[in-house]
């Protein structure tokens, strides 16, 4: 999806800060090179990996990512790049879900969303959504907060703010995620909540709720 520009300086840093980190891929293998999809690319390609929009034209494929399947086979990537996307979709649990499917075991997840405290939630009329530090739980092992709405099952092995300004300062407001959340965001800006996700394909007990 294109993300739309402005003259908030907070949010072109991060923009700048999206750049150097979506330009790079975790170090590879050279004898078995890791298949990587990049989700959602816009105008920023990310050399070496299938880049997926559905309005760029520098996309490798264009497919609406509302639309379920993706047109990827099962267990197809090593990894998986999803920066600043998934607020623009309208259903996260089919999106992760899908995720689940073209991933391989063990693959790893990059995912950077808006924090529901941002101002550019709001700023970008396309967003549908934004995210906490426990939004993704229910996906987890032991997702029991808010019940199991998926039976695809993902390990978060490192989530983070992603700082406005002074990055020392949000490093350690994740310490203390439910505490910032909660109260420190109200008078602390936030942006975005950056996770790291590692997909496991046993099952895990059966989806409730509705």
């Amino acid at each position: 999806m294109i993300q739309q520009t402005d003259n908030n300086p907070a949010m072109k840093k991060t923009r700048e800060n999206d750049s150097k980190t979506q330009g790079t891929m975790t170090t590879q293998n050279p004898e078995q090179p890791k298949k990587v999809l990049n989700l959602g690319c816009g105008r920023r390609k990310m050399a070496g990996a299938v880049n997926v929009d559905f309005f760029a034209e520098e996309a490798d494929v264009r497919h609406n990512l509302d639309t379920f399947p993706y047109p990827f086979n099962d267990e197809e990537f090593d990894e998986i790049h999803a920066w600043n996307v998934i607020e623009h979709l309208k259903d996260t649990i089919s999106v992760m879900n899908e995720l689940h499917r073209i991933a391989k075991k063990d693959a790893l997840v990059h995912i950077r969303v808006p924090h529901f405290r941002s101002a550019c939630l709001y700023e970008d009329i396309t967003h549908q959504r934004g995210f906490a530090w426990r939004s993704f739980d229910i996906f987890t092992e032991n997702g029991e907060i808010y019940g199991e709405y998926s039976k695809k099952s993902f390990r978060i092995i490192e989530r983070k703010y992603s700082p406005y300004l002074f990055p020392i300062i949000y490093r350690i407001l994740s310490k203390f995620p439910i505490v910032t959340d909660n109260l420190i965001s109200k008078y602390i800006p936030m942006a975005s909540i950056e996770f790291t996700m590692q997909v496991k394909k046993e099952m895990i007990k059966p989806a409730t709720g509705s």
